[in-house]
């Protein structure tokens, strides 16, 4: 008799192999809003689904310009519910976690407690800094969302260049410039990439 189990190593509850977004096995977490803001203002503006074969059907053709660009799997995600107070609630509380952010709580620890002054983020306790998240707390779970998250769900390749990390190097500052935009002057302007 065949099994019709997972493959090993997959998570059945994590079909995309997605890096963990919640944190669990901590207790609930109790935070404020980070945003000042009147959270009934905020207005969610969901995405409409995009018919590609009623657009086809009228003479307009774009699907294989989107499957070029490897955005299709963007036109198939808003097809499904949608909680707007959940959503609403994430972005209320969420703050981005840099590299300020890390030095900063790891500044705050010491302060509380010089000790920990020269110590690893392990030994104070923090986790490891991989890089710049988004945080939020949700239902009393600390949420992290990372650019692997979006790659992940767009099916495209977790890598690039941030042209900021060419600080000092002209030359890879020029070249990523070249290769980004048409016209080099409008550097920054997402209208002339």
């Amino acid at each position: 008799m065949a099994s019709s189990s997972a493959p090993v190593g997959q998570n059945p509850l994590n079909s995309m192999d997605l890096p963990p977004i919640a944190t669990i096995g901590k207790s609930l977490i109790y935070t404020g809003d980070v945003m000042q803001f009147n959270i009934g203002l905020l207005k969610l503006r969901p995405e409409k689904m995009v018919d590609f074969e009623s657009l086809k059907i009228n003479g307009f053709d774009f699907e294989e310009l989107f499957t070029n660009q490897g955005w299709k799997r963007y036109f198939d995600m808003p097809n499904g519910p949608i909680y707007t107070n959940m959503v609403k609630e994430f972005w209320m509380k969420a703050y981005v976690y840099d590299k300020i952010a890390a030095r900063t709580e790891e500044e705050q620890l010491i302060l509380k407690d010089p000790s920990l002054k020269g110590k690893s983020r392990a030994e104070m306790g923090l986790n490891t800094f991989n890089g710049t998240v988004i945080k939020s707390v949700l239902a009393g779970l600390e949420i992290t969302i990372s650019k692997a998250h979006f790659a992940k769900l767009l099916e495209v390749k977790d890598q690039g260049k941030r042209i900021a990390d060419y600080k000092n190097e002209i030359y890879y500052r020029q070249s990523i410039k070249k290769e980004l935009y048409l016209d080099e002057s409008s550097a920054g302007k997402s209208r002339s990439m």
